[in-house]
């Protein structure tokens, strides 16, 4: 919501500039999204008078005008049409930068040129280019009696800042000025200015002059109706249209700017019916009928169901119910009398309503949120009094209001020593009191312990008695609560050990080169990898619960394939469930791409393979503190097994999945069951010194089977060491080679590896050495019927 600073003054006193103001909203609970500064130099723009308007010999769209500031005149090239001989209107001389930014965010400063071979002495302005605007069409025009030759600074008033405020669904009340006007008057200690709703109420009866039936009293609780009688059409003064467009909406007329102007006022939407468009002079309130038809005023016409609510006349709909009016019956230059609207629709109907019919207004944000049932007439009363003022027009003697279960306040007890408790502080009694009747709660009963306070209808969000403590905080403010140390610290609970071992796991992710990635537990339909369907799903898109990380992190591979970024390294750490509706926590390490990045000394990098992935796992779980771990062969790739239990799988995508999404290089995928490895995680960390005495390394080249795989040859060096010696010698053992064909036999392969040998206790000799590293050679035969190369 857009407020205007100079506008909220009117309703309340405080002596706060607009970065002071918006700090205090902030800290009683209003988000301030920006602060803009509209209008707050006119430096070098006066007013001038236009003389002729010729067309511009070399462009269609452009007119050549001479216009006069009363002492000099000039020649201006133009791109507007909204202007003729003997308009007033804003102009910029050269020099001038004007106030509004453009879309980069620089500053236009005009300056003596030619448009089209044609000289320009200045540029006449638009609202938009003033900053007074969002956005306008057209020259701004000024009132016919405006001096010529004035600063235009005089005529449009100093400037103005524009708080843009995101107002969260719970606080409708916030929704206005003076709702706004209401906590700053909280804050600040000072009055609430309500402006005066008096004037002077025709002879002739309303309800003679017109008729309200509501048949859903439902979905509409009350529905008021006022008329204005001889109402003159014409544009809203400066200084409404000029609130209207800090505020973000367009100036229309007098009748709309007033309802507009209320609305943005008090909150509460209205809506103006030219009266004798309505047939029989009748509204009535009911539910549209299957297929009924209504042109809403932005032309469009909708196609209606019973199932919502609309506003009718006696003949057909002439408008949507909170959300939008019909064109049939809106305010036109014809327009003498006014019926005025001001009601209270049920906010769910008109949020599905909006919803279904793809239709948002300023009205159905109010509603939709709950606006106050209470301030019907007021909002009546008030818009009244200014078409009355503003448009010449006759009020009608009193009004029409239908509102049969008239709503009843709730009262909400507080107990001061509670209050006390939960803020860490000691509020007087006197003191909770002052400020919940700042907010517009009165009093209905109080001693020296509690206070009942009846809740105005304006706030919907205040039940039960933590509410009321929470509205003395804000008031009193939650900074002016001092810190206050805690008496013990508690322990770590279960949840901080999960927290912190999720943590650790993306730590570790990310410093294996990963990127995180985040997706919802939710996959369309007809996407592989779903475990089960909802009963309720809010879309096809998001109808069933993932049984893998996969389909998440392949469709975010695709994403960046789409975008030229192909070598990626991506985890999640999220939830996956099964068939029967269980849920399993899972780390997926997904790989594709690359290797490394093209340089200048290698030509084209090789691509990543299960290898670079496996090595992945390898140090992860190593960090974590894993040992004796192995991958062992499945139907679909491969499982990490530890002990007989399954700690994850690993392998490469099939081809035909990242075929479909365009991937081009092989994808490398492991998943791992994150409890399963929280259970593996040893109990004690061990610490070993650094060792002191030199290694000795000695290589193993062997020929054997195709079918020996790297973990059964691992499995028996460490077995025949193991059979050779009980000592610790043997520290790492790592391959360095792999060799097919040349005098390799079909069928067989030559792998070789390097053993490194450290004593921690002394220097090893290369007797030792060389004497158990032969008895290696020999386990290695029998256990794996290989040929030692020497």
């Amino acid at each position: 919501m857009k407020l205007s600073f100079n506008w909220l003054k009117e309703y309340v006193d405080f002596d706060w500039s607009p970065a002071q103001l918006a700090e205090r909203l902030l800290m009683a609970g209003i988000e301030v999204e920006r602060i803009e500064t509209k209008g707050a130099s006119f430096d070098k723009i006066v007013t001038a008078k236009i003389l002729s308007s010729d067309k511009h010999p070399n462009a269609d769209r452009l007119t050549v005008c001479r216009v006069t500031d009363g002492k000099v005149e000039r020649q201006i090239v133009c791109g507007a049409k909204n202007h003729k001989v003997g308009d007033i209107v804003p102009l910029a001389l050269p020099g001038c930068t004007l106030p509004a930014p453009l879309p980069d965010g620089k500053f236009l400063t005009i300056k003596e040129s030619k448009l089209r071979g044609v000289d320009s002495q200045g540029m006449m302005c638009s609202p938009k280019e003033l900053g007074l605007a969002e956005d306008s069409q057209g020259l701004m025009i000024l009132p016919a009696d405006t001096p010529v030759g004035v600063p235009f600074v005089q005529i449009a008033g100093g400037g103005d800042t524009v708080l843009d405020l995101e107002i969260t669904p719970n606080r409708p009340d916030w929704l206005s000025v003076i709702g706004i006007a209401r906590e700053v008057s909280a804050l600040a200690g000072n009055p609430l200015k309500m402006p005066s709703l008096s004037t002077t109420e025709d002879t002739e009866d309303t309800e003679k002059v017109a008729k309200v039936v509501v048949e859903d009293t439902e979905l509409c609780p009350r529905y008021t109706a006022r008329v204005i009688r001889g109402v003159k059409l014409g544009p809203s003064p400066k200084w409404m249209q000029q609130r209207l467009e800090a505020s973000g909406v367009r100036a229309i007329n007098n009748i709309v700017d007033i309802t507009n102007y209320v609305l943005l006022e008090c909150g509460h939407p209205l809506h103006a019916f030219d009266l004798n468009l309505l047939a029989g002079r009748t509204i009535v309130v009911r539910r549209a009928k299957q297929g009924e038809g209504l042109k809403t005023i932005d032309g469009k016409v909708r196609t209606l169901t019973p199932d919502m609510l609309v506003i009718a006349d006696a003949e057909k709909a002439v408008a949507l119910a909170g959300i939008m009016g019909g064109a049939d019956s809106e305010i036109n230059e014809k327009t003498v009398d006014v019926l005025l609207e001001s009601a209270w629709f049920f906010p769910p109907n008109v949020r599905a309503t909006s919803k279904k019919i793809g239709l948002k207004s300023e009205s159905s944000y109010r509603f939709e949120r709950g606006a106050d049932i209470g301030i019907c007439d007021w909002a009546s009363r008030r818009a009244a009094a200014l078409m009355a003022e503003l448009a010449g027009g006759k009020v009608s003697g009193g009004a029409i209001d239908v509102y049969p279960k008239p709503a009843t306040r709730r009262s909400i007890p507080i107990r001061y020593e509670r209050t006390n408790q939960l803020l860490g502080v000691t509020v007087e009694p006197n003191r909770v009191q002052q400020m919940l009747t700042s907010l517009g709660l009165g009093i209905e009963s109080s001693d020296a312990t509690k206070a009942t306070f009846s809740i105005p209808t304006f706030r919907v969000d205040l039940e039960r008695e933590v509410d009321l403590i929470e509205e003395v905080c804000r008031i009193y403010g939650a900074n002016n609560i001092p810190i206050a140390t805690p008496a013990a610290v508690p322990g770590q609970s279960p949840q901080d050990a999960v927290y912190d071992y999720h943590t650790r796991l993306r730590t570790l992710a990310t410093a294996l080169g990963f990127d995180e990635a985040t997706s919802y537990t939710l996959l369309g339909s007809a996407t592989e990898g779903g475990a089960l369907r909802l009963a309720n799903p809010i879309s096809e898109d998001y109808a069933v619960l993932r049984g893998s990380l996969l389909p998440s992190l392949l469709a975010s591979v695709a994403h960046n394939v789409g975008r030229k970024s192909a070598d990626l390294r991506l985890f999640e750490l999220g939830r996956v469930f099964t068939a029967d509706g269980k849920e399993r926590t899972v780390l997926g390490l997904l790989l594709t791409g690359k290797r490394h990045a093209r340089h200048w000394e290698g030509g084209q990098p090789p691509l990543l393979d299960v290898f670079d992935l496996k090595g992945a796992v390898e140090e992860l779980l190593g960090q974590l503190g894993i040992e004796g771990w192995s991958v062992e062969k499945t139907a679909g790739g491969a499982a990490i097994q530890l002990r007989g239990q399954t700690l994850g799988t690993i392998g490469e995508v099939e081809a035909a999945k990242t075929s479909r999404l365009k991937i081009p290089a092989p994808v490398l995928y492991a998943e791992l069951e994150v409890d399963a490895l929280e259970a593996s995680l040893p109990k004690d960390r061990k610490f070993a010194r650094l060792p002191q005495f030199p290694a000795i390394n000695r290589d193993i080249a062997m020929v054997l089977d195709e079918s020996k795989t790297h973990q059964e040859i691992l499995g028996a060096i460490e077995q025949s060491y193991r059979e050779a010696t009980k000592e610790k010698w043997l520290t790492q053992v790592e391959p360095f080679d792999i060799f097919r064909g040349g005098n390799i036999p079909a069928g067989r392969k030559s792998m070789a590896y390097s053993l490194t040998y450290r004593s921690l206790e002394r220097t090893l000799t290369d007797a030792e050495v060389n004497a158990l590293h032969e008895k290696v050679k020999t386990g290695l035969k029998t256990k794996l019927g290989c040929e030692i190369r020497e």
